[in-house]
């Protein structure tokens, strides 16, 4: 078995059980700790003199360290439709987390830097953190991800429709909006606008500073002229975006985002939506916000694009935001 097969998501499809174990990148951890281990080991023997007594510390410390990697590959969630439960067992032996399926809203993908994986996420905090149910993955059409969507994923979606309520609670009708504008049934979203200013103006600042009066002059031109470009370049873009709008106009049954330079301006009809994605980002494995995507289709074609509306963290302001632009748009 190859590394890179260690690496792939795995999982069990047995009568009215699923077991996934999303785990495997602790194997190859544990065998890169293994040889980098061994080699400090043998280094310390030669040119150390170590004695048998501290070696043999040293391997039984090894041994532990490299044996919790792989117990951890061990690591799975388990979906079992006959009693309703999802459990996660740490080393493949330890119950470390028991929720009803009812409690259960169902698995989307997580973005990260240049990568994403699978979660399974619950109605209580449906764009929290979730629960790891996938290994990541780095091609957008990676096999391994291909055949867990379609041969995993349906077969819990259907033990959570066997196990969720008939019937949801009603929404609650909106009132009053939190992030939109209200102008005569124009809704505008709401920006952090002057946020994005002051970025915009100190990127600015500081790249017709080093334009004109350079406090990096020990570097190559081309350097300077990089820091200047790139300065320049973020510094337009905060303050095109605190400029950009998108409106939903109830009359017109359209959306349109605006900008001051015309960069990805758009006109849709509600008629072309075709549902909202949540994408959770994160960076260096610390998250920075969710994007909520609407999708609509292109007109006389059979494919379909995207369009940001907003980035929030909390699941509270999320679903909020979600319910606006739904009352909004009458859907």
């Amino acid at each position: 078995m190859s590394l890179k097969s260690l690496y792939k998501t795995r999982w069990t499809i047995d009568g009215n059980r699923v077991a996934v174990y999303p785990y495997g990148v602790s194997y190859i951890l544990g065998t890169v700790l293994a040889v980098i281990f061994v080699g400090i080991m043998l280094l310390y023997i030669k040119y150390e003199n170590g004695s048998i007594a501290g070696s043999v510390a040293f391997l039984v410390f090894l041994v532990v360290i490299l044996a919790l990697f792989f117990w951890h590959g061990n690591t799975y969630v388990e979906f079992d439709g006959s009693r309703g439960i999802m459990q996660k067992k740490l080393f493949g032996l330890i119950p470390v987390k028991t929720v009803p399926m009812s409690g259960l809203y169902g698995i989307n993908v997580v973005t990260g830097m240049g990568g994403y994986n699978y979660r399974m996420f619950l109605k209580k905090d449906r764009y929290g953190k979730g629960i790891l149910v996938s290994s990541g993955y780095g091609k957008k059409n990676d096999a391994n991800a291909q055949d867990f969507v379609a041969q995993v994923v349906p077969v819990i979606h259907g033990y959570l429709d066997q196990y969720s309520p008939l019937v949801d609670s009603a929404p609650q009708p909106i009132t009053s909006y939190k992030y939109y504008t209200n102008t005569g049934g124009s809704f505008t979203i709401k920006s952090r606008k002057i946020g994005l200013i002051v970025f915009g103006i100190l990127f600015l600042a500081l790249g017709i500073h080093e334009w004109v009066d350079p406090w990096m002059k020990d570097v190559s031109t081309l350097k300077l002229i990089l820091v200047i470009v790139v300065c320049l370049v973020f510094g337009l873009g905060f303050i095109h975006a605190a400029f950009t709008r998108i409106v939903f106009d109830t009359g017109a049954q359209t959306i349109k985002r605006t900008s001051p330079l015309g960069w990805g301006d758009k006109s849709l009809s509600f008629n072309d939506f075709a549902g909202f994605q949540t994408i959770r980002k994160s960076t260096n494995s610390v998250y920075t916000g969710t994007e909520i995507q609407m999708y609509y289709r292109i007109p006389n074609t059979q494919q379909q694009a995207s369009m940001m509306l907003q980035m929030l963290k909390s699941s509270e302001q999320i679903e909020r935001f979600l319910e606006e632009t739904k009352s909004i748009m009458n859907i």
